[in-house]
Order: structure tokens, then sequence, then C-alpha cells
């Protein structure tokens, strides 16, 4: 996925290239197509971030969830390559995501792990989307 959003952001760059691109939609890995091969400005809306710390300590403590499997947390063999691949991924998140001049992500929980893997504390800001909380509290 992480790749074919670079392929469909060079393409919508060669198609257009944008003063600013905002992304609202997780596509990290395109912001250093358009900071530096479009001179773009580049900003950001994170709902949930690609990959989190809490996915890297459960493949680490070998806890079954919905991203690591069963059969991958009985094994110490599979569950050391997955712990490998997760964090070069996590590293490359990191990497691309700082390339975003500006980033706000919707939840506390966002921002702990998007400031965790981007570094990036002094750009970050929590914007909570609005949402209908009367309706809410009336179903406790």
């Amino acid at each position: 996925q992480s790749l074919g959003s670079m392929l469909l952001g060079w393409e919508a760059l060669c198609q257009f290239q944008p003063d600013v691109y905002v992304d609202s939609m997780g596509y990290a890995f395109t912001y250093p197509i358009f900071a530096l091969m479009g001179g773009c400005r580049v900003g950001c809306y994170v709902h949930y971030p690609t990959i989190s710390t809490d996915m890297l300590d459960q493949v680490r403590s070998r806890d079954v969830s919905v991203c690591n499997d069963a059969a991958i947390a009985r094994s110490w063999c599979l569950s050391r390559a997955k712990l490998a691949y997760y964090r070069a991924f996590a590293g490359l998140y990191g990497f691309v995501g700082r390339f975003a001049e500006v980033v706000f992500v919707n939840s506390s929980w966002t921002h702990g792990h998007i400031t965790s893997l981007w570094r990036v504390p002094k750009r970050t800001t929590t914007v909570f989307p609005p949402c209908d909380t009367e309706a809410l509290a009336e179903l406790s």
C-alpha cells in the first residue's frame, strides 16, 4: 500500500504541481515526493497511524492480537522476523512523516504514537473531530 501510494502520488504530481500538499488519507510515504520533487509545503491530518508503537509492543511480547496472528505469536523465529520488519517499517514511516511541516492528529492516542514515531512534537497538534457528545452520553 505504501509503495502504491508513492506511485499514485508521483502520477498526481506529474499531472498538477501544487504549492501546498495536505494529506488526510494516511499517505505519509508521499510526503518526500511532494516536498523534494514537487517543492511543495506538506501538511497532514492523521486519523490513525499506519504503524503504531502498540503494534511493535504486541509483536515484541508475542501477544495474539488483530495485528499479530497466533501462528506468529507462538513462533520465536516468526516473531523476530516480524518485529524486524515492523521496526524497519516504523523507521521509514518516521522518516517520511518528518517531511510534514504541519501535523494535525485527531486524538491524544494518535498524538502519542505520531510524536513517538515521527519525532516532531513541536509541529504536532491535536484537533479533535466534531461529534455529538450528547447523543453518545445518552447511550450510557
